[in-house]
């Protein structure tokens, strides 16, 4: 019925026409849980990434950074003294200018709050404005502070108007410098945002460029496949495989494709019975058939080499994944498990509802372990408002036995992998596993400043890192994203950056 329905269009549908200047975001799910920019640190980014600018923005294609707010910087032979000139004429949204004071002031309070990211200033010392136009940044350790200053959420510089602390409302308080503001915001309407252009934004409105960005939320993958098909839509990133397979070789679409770093992991309970035997956990991560699991998933992921994705600092394709399933009956057996034993072990897994590859290999992942004796209970919940809050619980009884989740670093190094996700936590945030490691935690404090002076050690350091996770069977890796997106074949000048998953820059699009 789907595959009719994209053939016919949609039923009162019709070409932009006189939208043309309007990009339109289809997303499956409504996207602002947080306005402050330093606060934020979920869907809503991608709309602040048009609203808001860094200092630098990494290129994923040649591995450098490049310039945005700063148009240069120099460091110290030590890394631990770094200086960023700022672009000249750059004003923000309430028309005041852009001044090293003013960066300096973003980032102390981004610093101060620490929320969201804001762990990746954590080696700044000291900030220093040099005249109005020059920043320098004095750490406590060396750092790749060029690319922490290109970070996906916490890097970015905005106006403080007074009072912002105290102000419930963001979307009026703060101010990027970014060539969108906020026209309308309604939450849980099908329009949920949109974005203008901001006139006197320095990157100028030369040639045919969007002056409008709508995010509308479709909660079904068949209609945001309709709306691209009718027009009524330019970008849709979430699509399955199947749908997209519905929409190649149309000449008003076009299909984008690349790996991403958006890695979907599998948490196992570290603390609670019977995850709590390393023996358990390791015949779980070994009994699942990952290649059977990749195919399933029908173009939408690929294998994962380890933590660390293809194309990303410290990656490798040598580890020593699992996936012995003989391994895993003799690790069950001597658990006191398995066929056999009278013993059946019960787990429940939690993934983000709605999310349908997830879905279809959670299905796939009951049936693989039910020969081993494992019983998988497969709940979707919604992450904000359920998932998340319950793997977060007081009681550690309530918490599910697996926890499935995305997961894409904060900013182009691989520590938020590991920092975020498998350091040792007093208060539950990511650390889902409930996961402590007194080696690990060294290795993750030491390999930033290795990453600035000696990139070969981090390689090896990361590597570590890597065998401790898969030893201690804390992850499943269950797959790579594979980013398929479709876009109305007018857009001309995108591409996908996985260091900002699921952004789109869209002023440096044009449309015919």
């Amino acid at each position: 019925m789907v595959v009719a329905l994209l053939v016919a269009g949609c039923s009162g549908g019709g070409e932009r026409g006189s939208d043309d200047d309007t990009f339109v975001y289809l997303s499956s799910r409504g996207l602002v849980t947080e306005w402050d920019p330093a606060r934020s640190y979920s869907d809503e980014v991608v709309a602040l990434a048009n609203m808001y600018e860094t200092l630098t923005r990494y290129n994923a294609g040649t591995g450098k950074t490049e310039g945005v707010l700063a148009t240069r910087w120099t460091t110290s032979e030590d890394r631990r003294t770094w200086t960023f000139t700022l672009r000249d004429n750059v004003r923000f949204h309430s028309g005041r200018p852009l001044t090293a004071d003013a960066v300096k002031a973003a980032i102390d309070r981004t610093m101060r709050l620490k929320a969201s990211a804001s762990y990746v200033w954590d080696p700044v010392e000291k900030i220093t404005p040099v005249g109005k136009r020059q920043v320098r940044f004095e750490l406590s350790r060396p750092a790749p502070l060029d690319i922490i200053a290109s970070a996906t959420y916490a890097a970015w510089i905005y106006e403080i108007p007074d009072d912002a602390d105290d102000a419930k409302d963001y979307r009026a308080t703060a101010r990027g410098t970014g060539p969108y503001t906020v026209a309308s915001w309604n939450p849980g309407s099908e329009n949920e945002l949109e974005l203008t252009a901001f006139e006197d934004y320095w990157g100028g409105w030369r040639g045919n460029r969007y002056t409008k960005v709508v995010f509308q939320a479709v909660p079904q993958s068949s209609t945001s496949a309709q709306l691209m098909s009718s027009g009524e839509g330019t970008f849709a990133g979430g699509l399955p495989p199947q749908l997209v397979d519905t929409l190649r070789g149309r000449p008003n679409l076009t299909v984008y494709e690349r790996p991403s770093w958006q890695t979907l992991i599998g948490l196992m309970n570290t603390q609670k019975k019977p995850l709590d035997d390393i023996r358990v956990r390791q015949a779980v991560a070994n009994a699942l058939d990952y290649q059977e699991l990749i195919k399933a998933s029908r173009g939408a992921l690929v294998a994962s080499d380890g933590v660390i994705p293809e194309g990303m600092f410290g990656h490798t394709t040598t580890l020593d994944l699992p996936g012995d399933q003989d391994l895993a009956r003799k690790l069950l057996k001597e658990a006191g498990y398995g066929p056999g034993s009278g013993r059946t072990i019960e787990l429940e897994m939690t993934y983000p509802a709605g999310e349908d590859t997830i879905r279809t290999l959670g299905d796939l992942m009951k049936a693989q372990l039910r020969p081993f004796g494992i019983d998988l209970k497969v709940q979707g919940l919604a992450w904000s408002s359920a998932q998340w809050p319950r793997a977060k619980s007081k009681d550690p009884d309530k918490r599910q036995d697996i926890f499935v989740m995305w997961w894409w670093p904060d900013d182009p190094e691989p520590l938020s992998y590991f920092r975020n996700v498998f350091r040792t936590e007093e208060e539950i945030s990511y650390n889902l596993a409930y996961y402590s490691n007194p080696e690990l935690d060294r290795l993750i404090d030491q390999v930033s400043a290795l990453t600035a002076t000696d990139p070969d050690e981090a390689v090896r350091t990361y590597r570590t890192m890597q065998e401790i996770i898969i030893r201690d069977a804390v992850q499943l890796f269950l797959g790579t994203n594979i980013y398929q997106r479709v876009l109305d074949s007018d857009v001309k000048g995108y591409v996908d950056n996985p260091a900002y998953a699921n952004v789109v820059f869209v002023h440096d699009l044009t449309h015919q």
